[in-house]
């Protein structure tokens, strides 16, 4: 049976409105309120239909998505989830192939303003942020198929290794069962092909109940072995009518040595928990109380960080912020300033005295 594709097969792109004449000629950033005789070089272009009605360009200015940008920098400290937030808000195309091409190319332009002029091209008309979401959406879904597709296989691999390991295989009279050579090193010599074929009948059924790829250590293994002996000699004698009081009692004591028991593994389920759930226990009940204000820098670390290298950072930058606030108090105590006199002491004669 074809598998049928979650992926939605219309968009959620809103569709375009019909566009009016603009006549305007004075064009204001709303929100600096700062006027423009145009938009062109002034706004940066739109592909979204929610500024149609404003000629195709955004409703702020050039300098206002770059100091929007700054700050999203500054509070995501990562510039590629900068730039995408700015996508978000302004309803732009974010893709990270058109973000790669910023580090091929040579501009005057800010990075951002260079990633919203890249949507620009001809290669991405029309495409918005439903888009980035539309993509990021079908990208979720073929990952889940994918890894659901790896699971079924091993499982499907799993279970044909368990059905063709059981399976007798006879000889071309189709006389006797021919066991393999492996099998036979792996439980031992001196039994019959049919206990052989029961014996990893038991193995693998008990390798079953592990996880996909769990790889069992050689003590682990030789439990194993003694545990599918024991069950096939216990349901053989109690065919027998024999007792099987002693293979029995044996029989939970190799469970217990492989933490089998379900009364094992209840109290491994209830005593297990996890690490960030302990943190969270802590934290809830007795958590780290702040240090005071004099242990907070004692050797002065991030102060200096913060001022001498954000801070200086942020001024060569031409950015105003309480960091380079920081630098320049900072600064103003190792600065001499040039003394200022009194212009009135150039107008006085010679002779008189100054008091």
């Amino acid at each position: 049976m074809a598998r049928t594709s979650k992926i939605q097969s219309t968009s959620t792109k809103p569709k375009q409105a019909a566009p009016l004449k603009d006549e305007r000629t004075e064009f204001y950033c709303c929100r600096c309120q700062k006027q423009y005789k145009r938009q062109k070089a002034n706004f940066p272009a739109s592909q979204s239909t929610l500024y149609k009605g404003n000629g195709g360009y955004l409703a702020i200015c050039n300098n206002c998505v770059d100091e929007l940008f700054e700050h999203y920098k500054a509070a995501l400290g990562n510039e590629a989830d900068a730039i995408r937030r700015v996508c978000l808000k302004f309803d732009i195309y974010w893709n990270p192939e058109i973000y790669q091409m910023l580090n091929k190319a040579s501009t005057s332009q800010s990075r951002v303003r260079a990633y919203i002029s890249k949507t620009n091209l001809y290669k991405y008309i029309g495409k918005t942020f439903d888009d980035t979401l539309d993509e990021e959406y079908a990208q979720k879904l073929e990952a889940e198929a994918a890894v659901q597709a790896e699971l079924e296989a091993a499982e499907r691999a799993r279970e044909e290794s368990i059905i063709k390991s059981v399976e007798p295989v006879y000889d071309d009279e189709e006389k006797e069962i021919v066991v393999d050579e492996n099998i036979i090193q792996y439980w031992g010599t001196g039994f019959t092909p049919e206990m052989y074929i029961e014996l990893e009948g038991r193995r693998n059924y008990w390798l079953s109940q592990y996880p996909p790829g769990t790889v069992l250590n050689p003590g682990e293994e030789g439990i194993l072995r003694q545990i599918c002996n024991l069950e096939i000699s216990i349901n053989q004698d109690r065919a027998a009518g024999k007792p099987i009081e002693k293979s029995v009692n044996a029989l939970n004591t190799l469970f217990g040595s492989m933490n089998m028991k379900p009364s094992q593994k209840k109290e491994t389920e209830e005593n297990y928990v996890p690490f960030g759930v302990e943190i969270a226990r802590f934290e809830d009940g007795d958590p780290i109380p702040e240090p005071d204000e004099d242990f907070k820098d004692v050797d002065g670390m991030r102060h200096n960080i913060l001022t001498w290298f954000l801070g200086s950072l942020c001024k060569t930058a031409g950015i105003k912020n309480e960091y380079s606030q920081m630098f320049e108090d900072e600064i103003g105590q190792y600065t001499v300033e040039r003394p200022k006199y009194d212009d009135s002491d150039d107008d006085v004669e010679e002779g008189e005295t100054v008091v």
